[in-house]
């Protein structure tokens, strides 16, 4: 009987572990996801609908005819490795979809068939009917980039308290006017963390 002892508890110790999928049309599970110091689902779509909801009630958008956007570079100056793009694709889809502006995606090289199709021109194995005419591309008129920032503050910590590090997050975004060159919205969006385990290089 001793012999499946081990075998019993390595099978509870197992069973104890594993992985849950978070519902994240459940706002009630969202909301209780454990916190964290580092960036996650909810810092991404709360500051991604803050700052589209200041550009679009900017009127920038109206100050341009038929505005189109190329994305300019967004860097990530914190202590974390993450693509920005998890918070601009969020920021990009909001303002397709409300119908205000576009997006050149081959422009900035995202999307790279565009360019490869119109090399197909004097490719006689293509219809050329079907390739694109030369000055049919949309050029921008606006272009979006910024950066994210991190701080770590120390913080006087209590006798009972973990609490040890306040940790300030920066979203910074420019909308410029490619005619002008000139800026025609900006805006900055912290989040704030404290606990402990804060991200360090």
């Amino acid at each position: 009987m001793k012999k499946f002892i081990p075998i019993a508890l390595g099978l509870a110790l197992c069973a104890c572990g594993g992985t849950r999928v978070v519902d994240l049309n459940d706002q009630k599970e969202v909301a209780a996801m454990q916190d964290v110091m580092e960036l996650e689902y909810r810092d991404w779509t709360k500051t991604a609908e803050t700052m589209t909801q200041s550009m679009l009630k900017s009127g920038a958008f109206r100050a341009v005819k038929n505005p189109v956007i190329a994305m300019g570079p967004i860097v990530n100056d914190t202590q974390q490795r993450f693509d920005t793009d998890i918070l601009t694709k969020k920021i990009r889809t909001t303002l397709m979809k409300s119908g205000t502006v576009q997006v050149a995606t081959n422009f900035s090289g995202e999307d790279t068939t565009t360019e490869k199709m119109r090399s197909m021109r004097a490719n006689a194995e293509y219809d050329q009917e079907t390739i694109a005419k030369t000055g049919t591309l949309v050029a921008p008129n606006m272009s979006l980039s910024g950066k994210m920032l991190q701080r770590n503050l120390k913080l006087d910590s209590g006798w009972f308290s973990s609490v040890d590090t306040r940790v300030e997050y920066y979203l910074q975004l420019t909308l410029t006017d490619l005619k002008t060159g000139l800026s025609v919205w900006e805006d900055e969006q912290p989040i704030i963390k404290e606990g402990t385990h804060a991200p360090t290089w």
